[in-house]
Parts: structure tokens; C-alpha cells; sequence
């Protein structure tokens, strides 16, 4: 028997294209037959950098609370792990300075506007970057493993017909570190 693995991050993320926020609500509402609210959050992601570009830590700030998160991809971005600290009681001058005292610099920050549902087995989230970009992100919430979180993810990008929409391999701190390096 496989043991459960902790920490896992498991998600598909796509470019919205020309479907819009409402289109995308309507499609999740018609997949899970009532209506729904999602959970509004602004947030700004501070990415701080050591050493390589591929040693970086998130400073989000945005919905209420503050948290460090540390990434670490396998061969792809669709399973990593993933930890994240809840920092919500420090000051932002001491978590800044606590990150630059680790050897960390802040490289560039992300500031997005998202609408959230929240389900039993899986996060579905539409956002939009202050670019004007808008990505579409299903998240598999706390797999046992990563076949089941895949199992997850798949059954909701098929329910909600994302499959004509262009697939983001890459994590928002890649996409951004190409587009700054170009």
C-alpha cells in the first residue's frame, strides 16, 4: 500500500482567451447544477530570488492574510510540492527583512484579481493579471496522491470543456521570469 504524500500541488492551469469571467462562471454553475458565489481576493505575490531564478520564495498578501510559500517542481508543473507558511502575524518589514537576511532579493511581483469556487475535491479559480491576461486554474484540494489529484483535475477540465483553451505549463513565476529575461 503507497503511503499518502504530503504537501502535494496539483493543477492545470490555461489561458481564458476569449472566455470571459461570466462564461466561466455560467459553466461552472451548469456543471454543478446551482448557483454559486465565488471567493473574491485581490492579491499582490511578491517572488524573491537566491542564487539561481530557480530558488525562489512567494510573499502573497491579499484575502485577509499574508504567506510564504516554497515550490518544489518534479518533471513538470502539474504535480509539486508545495509548502505554504501562514504569516499573517508579522509585519511585512520583518518578513522582508527575514527573507533578505536568508539570501533572498525581491526579483518582481504579480498583482492579480481572482474569483474562487471552492469545492470538496478541487479549487477552480478564474483570475486576471493586471496585464489584462486571464487564467483559469483547477487545483485538486488535499489528494492522497498525485494519480488521484491528476484523476481529479482531469474530471473537472473535461466537466467545465477546457479543453479548446490553451494549457500553461508553466508557473506564473516562470512565465514571468521569460518575460522579463526576453
Amino acid at each position: 500500500m503507497r503511503e499518502n504524500e504530503n504537501n502535494l500541488e496539483i493543477e492545470y492551469k490555461f489561458w481564458a482567451g476569449n472566455l470571459t469571467k461570466e462564461e466561466f462562471h455560467d459553466r461552472v454553475e451548469d456543471v454543478v447544477g446551482r448557483r454559486l458565489t465565488p471567493f473574491y481576493v485581490v492579491s499582490c505575490d511578491d517572488y524573491y530570488i537566491r542564487g539561481s531564478e530557480h530558488d525562489f520564495v512567494r510573499y502573497r498578501k491579499g484575502g485577509g492574510q499574508t504567506e510564504l510559500t516554497l515550490k518544489f517542481k518534479r518533471k513538470q508543473n502539474t504535480i509539486r510540492k508545495e509548502i505554504n507558511l501562514n504569516v499573517s502575524n508579522n509585519d511585512d518589514l520583518s518578513i522582508v527583512e527575514f527573507l533578505k537576511l536568508s539570501g533572498y532579493e525581491r526579483a518582481f511581483s504579480v498583482f492579480k484579481e481572482a474569483w474562487i469556487y471552492h469545492f470538496e475535491d478541487a479549487d477552480i479559480s478564474y483570475y486576471t493579471l493586471s496585464d489584462g491576461r486571464s487564467v483559469i486554474e483547477v487545483e485538486a484540494k488535499d489528494p492522497d496522491t498525485a494519480s488521484k489529484g491528476v484523476h481529479v483535475i482531469d474530471s473537472w477540465s473535461d466537466n467545465l470543456g477546457l479543453g479548446h483553451l490553451q494549457r500553461e505549463t508553466r508557473s506564473l513565476f516562470e512565465i514571468f521570469t521569460d518575460e522579463r529575461g526576453s
